[in-house]
């Protein structure tokens, strides 16, 4: 092809139908990157280095190179697993340049990590004015310590606190079992230790007895940390919530913490917008190592889609071979649909955490004279003694637009009402706005049938003095009684403890329709469990507070591991053998609530934990979940080993359960490219499950192994477009010789069809409007060679609709011999872009992928790229956009700069999931049009 005449100019001007975003702002900490050393025991020999030596000697290289950088935080303290540095470099310094410098292992970009925001409920808007408040930090010195008075373990017997009832671990706190001499350390956002019910102080004697803050209050990710020794905060109210559900000390209100015996402590590593980075979350979990701590809380995290691929991930797999149990939220990313797992929460040995609704409410009782009692729901009872009248602005319960609307002149006055609405028809936030103008003070709102728990209300600046919630149910009942009552009702709020057994009948027991789905892109089961998540009360910044999210339902789970260690310590569990227990003795959940289906493994994990069955329980299973793979790699036949702790011989039988089918994509791949974000229940087919033995008996301090045989299974052609995923439990029963009977479940799935046919690259306009993958100059797409100027340099967009293991963004010719597998030129188009087929090889592409000639490298990161946001990420749809600035990276190493006048192309390369990287044909690819430099 020859040289494009400077005057060659061809756009396609699209100014309105896509907006940029600037992803580096939004994902990653701007200019800095994790930069491993090759601390490995031969090469430090071969080059005759001590491991500090060898991080000096790196540093000193990139500096040689022209390099100034600075040191954000530097991990000299466990060379054997991970020694580097994380640093901040000046503009235009590319990853792969630093990755070619001597004694670089690997490099990844420093990503910022958000704190869970609560999940959306539709119609509610809070009207809490505390997310805006960012108060001053408080050092420890403003204030008078004193020491905790710890109550003792008889306050917590008889615990009726609702998570704790149906996960098992009442029956501990009954027992005395409260988690002491076990160590837990937090990792979240800071934590209000002035809480009474925390203690009230910090540091040795205190109930938050060890901790440091990593960051300071005005950390944003980008700018710098200012640590000290204390990580109290009062601007978010997160890390209090956690580190409540963990140590909660008993109180008049009735909850408490799951391990509130257990050594408590927390490492603050988010500032007052609620943003970490992955270098501060590694520098915390070092440190917790270094503290001697037994189990870690992570309640955040950012996706990663594989497993063990992130330093954040890597360190906690490195934590859970030195005995640290690392417990992790999930993610409240459900709406990104199937293969969507989170960091560090994706590892082998970590806990991912998923999250239920709970079976039963947080409630309070209100008094209704000569009428018994109502439950109500709200962080801490009314304490409103004064006698008041029901009335309802609204006597037809299916009204779903009650106080939607200013209330009529005719209403009564409400001073001394308490006021019933019923959910539905706007926001929350405007019913109790109207309710307010009309002079109401007291505030139920009752549910809609067959909907979703209510959130927890805030009066906020409405002028209301309390709002609870009520079930459905409850508000009919309260209906009823407020129609057949002509002198009005009389109702008070008296203080008192939570009442118990006020049952969920919608959602209760199922899993949380926020909690993420998996499994990870290696086809590795994520989540783990499921506990309770949704409406947990716990501490808050001055009180107590309802909060959901699987930040609530992964700090349950670590104070479960803290009771079972401190019970079964002569044991040694190690973290897997403990995940291994709580998986293999957690309870399968239905789908949906009464229902005879057993919810998907890649929704559930091995199901919601049971800890009175994880301390019973005396049979090691082996291993936790059985893999299926797909059917590319099928892996159908599984090993199970049964390792007998019990004092007498058990007989185990087997026998399966199958649970719901699940489809990646709405339509097929052929044509939806992006995975769904409310993905399709699909019935999975029947298939049979043979045993080697059907009946095994094992010693006392024995094991012995079964093989598990899977039949093939068959979906239609439409099934299988969908990416189905099919999933169920194998039954394990054991009678030990004295006659008692032990339950296990060890969960299966695979996927029904091949991981190498997963689209990876986005071909369509969902995104941005015009379809991807483009060039384009401000919002004119390039549809033809163009002549640019570096001062107004391209940008070229894409998407990752799914993950991939290797990803190059690469300099070529303008005149290369190469056909990618998407067109170059896709828009102006309706129609999505067609997609080559993946067994067939593009003409005159050549058969190795390094055959493949190239000026320079873009963007060649060495960790497995996830796929991108579809909705909750910093923004929706979240892409790659690089500005051809004309800057690139050598082969060797050294910067590149394109000429002007000579032609050039952008090739992006994409690897088909379980596909041979050194085949060109492996991988996905599109070939900008050509462009040259003017000067």
């Amino acid at each position: 092809m020859a040289l494009l005449a400077v005057a060659l100019v061809a756009l396609f001007s699209v100014s309105a139908a896509f907006q940029q975003h600037d992803a580096a702002t939004s994902r990653y900490v701007r200019n800095s990157y994790f930069v491993e050393v090759d601390a490995s025991s031969s090469s430090l020999s071969k080059r005759g280095l001590t491991p500090f030596a060898a991080l000096s000697r790196t540093l000193a290289a990139v500096e040689r190179k022209g390099i100034k950088y600075t040191v954000r935080q530097r991990f000299e303290s466990l060379p054997d697993v991970f020694h580097g540095a994380s640093i901040q470099v000046p503009d235009g310094v590319s990853l792969d340049e630093l990755s070619k410098i001597d004694g670089v292992k690997r490099v990844w970009p420093v990503q910022k990590i958000y704190l869970p925001r609560e999940p959306a409920v539709d119609d509610y808007v809070s009207t809490s004015s505390m997310a805006s408040q960012r108060l001053a930090k408080r050092t420890s010195s403003s204030f008078e310590k004193r020491a905790t008075t710890f109550p003792p373990a008889s306050a917590y017997a008889g615990d009726t606190f609702y998570p704790h009832v149906e996960t098992g671990i009442d029956g501990l706190h009954n027992s005395g079992i409260l988690g002491a001499g076990v160590k837990i350390a937090v990792l979240d956002s800071g934590v209000d230790y002035t809480n009474p019910i925390l203690g009230g102080c910090f540091g040795p004697g205190c109930h938050i007895s060890f901790g440091y803050d990593f960051c300071g209050d005005n950390y944003n990710g980008d700018n710098t940390p200012v640590p000290d020794d204390d990580p109290f905060t009062t601007c978010t109210s997160h890390g209090t919530h956690v580190t409540g559900i963990i140590g909660a000390l008993a109180n008049q209100y009735g909850v408490s913490g799951v391990a509130p015996q257990a050594t408590l402590g927390h490492y603050r590593i988010t500032g007052c917008n609620e943003i970490a980075s992955d270098d501060i979350m590694v520098a915390a979990m070092m440190r917790a190592l270094h503290d001697g701590v037994d189990v870690i809380n992570v309640s955040l995290g950012s996706v990663v889609s594989w497993t063990n691929n992130s330093p954040t991930q890597i360190m906690a797999e490195y934590l859970a071979s030195q005995g640290v149990a690392v417990v992790a939220s999930a993610g409240n990313d459900r709406t990104e649909g199937l293969f969507f797992a989170e960091g560090p929460a994706a590892g082998l040995a970590t806990t991912a955490v998923g999250a239920t609704d709970p079976i039963y409410w947080v409630a309070y009782n209100a008094t209704l004279r000569n009428r018994g009692t109502v439950p109500y729901m709200s962080p801490m009872p009314f304490n409103i003694t004064r006698t008041s009248l029901l009335y309802f602005t609204s006597t037809d319960p299916n009204v779903a637009s009650d106080a939607c609307t200013a209330l009529p002149s005719s209403t009564p006055s409400l001073v001394n009402r308490v006021v019933v609405v019923r959910r539905g028809g706007c926001d929350f936030a405007v019913k109790l706005n109207n309710l307010a103008k009309a002079g109401a003070k007291i505030v139920l709102i009752y549910n809609s049938p067959n909907t979703l728990t209510l959130p927890q209300f805030n009066v906020g600046t409405t002028g209301l003095e309390a709002v609870g919630g009520l079930r459905y149910e409850d508000g009919v009942r309260l209906l009823d009684l407020f129609k057949s009552t002509p002198r009005g009702q009389p109702i008070t709020f008296p203080f008192g403890p939570l009442v118990s057994g006020v049952v969920d009948g919608v959602t209760g027991g199922t899993a949380s329709y926020y909690s993420s789905y998996g499994p990870t892109n290696d086809l590795n089961l994520y989540p783990s469990i499921t506990a309770p998540g949704t409406n947990i009360l716990s501490t808050v910044v001055g009180g107590l507070g309802i909060m959901r999210g699987t930040s609530q339902s992964s700090p349950l789970v670590a104070g479960a591991y803290a009771l079972i260690l401190s019970q079964r310590k002569n044991e040694n569990l190690s973290p897997q053998q403990l995940k291994s227990l709580f998986m293999t003795t957690s309870a399968p959940i239905p789908n949906t609530y009464g229902s005879s289906t057993l919810d998907s493994v890649i929704s559930q994990g091995a199901g919601r934990i049971d800890v009175g069955a994880a301390l019973a329980a005396k049979t090691l299973i082996t291993p936790a979940v059985l893999e299926l793979n797909d059917t590319g790699f099928p892996s159908r036949t599984q090993r199970l080993t049964l390792s007998n702790r019990n004092s007498d011989a058990v007989t185990y039988t087997f026998s399966s359960t199958i649970a719901q089918g699940m489809a990646t994509y709405d339509n097929g791949v052929q044509s939806d490219v992006i995975p769904s974000t409310s993905p399709d229940d699909i019935d999975t087919p029947l298939f049979r499950i043979s045993y080697s033995d059907n009946s095994v008996t094992v010693p006392a301090g024995g094991s012995a192994s079964v093989t598990v045989v899977f039949t093939a299974l068959r979906y239609s052609n439409q099934q299988t477009a969908e990416f189905p995923i099919y999933s169920g439990f194998i039954d394990v029963r054991g009678t030990s010789a004295s006659a008692q009977v032990q339950a296990f479940t060890v969960p299966f799935f695979g996927l029904a069809s091949r991981m190498i046919d997963m689209p990876v690259l986005d071909t369509t306009g969902a995104a941005l409007g015009p379809n991807l993958p483009f060039l384009a100059v401000g919002q004119d797409i390039a549809t033809a060679p163009i002549t640019v100027s570096r001062s107004n340099a391209p940008t070229v967009f894409f998407r990752l609709a799914a993950g991939t293991r290797r990803l190059r963004v690469d300099l070529v010719a303008g005149d290369i011999d190469f056909q990618g597998t998407i067109p170059s030129v896709t828009n102006p188009t309706s129609r999505l872009a067609k997609r080559s087929k993946n067994d067939l090889r593009p003409r005159a592409t050549p058969a190795l992928f390094n055959d493949v000639p190239t000026v320079g490298s873009i963007f060649a990161p060495d960790y497995y790229p996830p796929r991108d946001y579809l909705v909750n990420g910093p923004y929706p749809y979240s892409d790659y956009e690089y500005t051809l600035d004309g800057k690139y990276t050598n082969k060797d190493g050294t910067p590149g700069t394109a000429s002007a006048g000579v032609s050039y192309r952008v090739l992006i390369r994409a690897l088909k999931i379980t596909a041979d990287p050194s085949l060109s044909s492996s991988y996905e690819s599109w070939l900008s049009t050509p462009f040259q430099y003017s000067s």
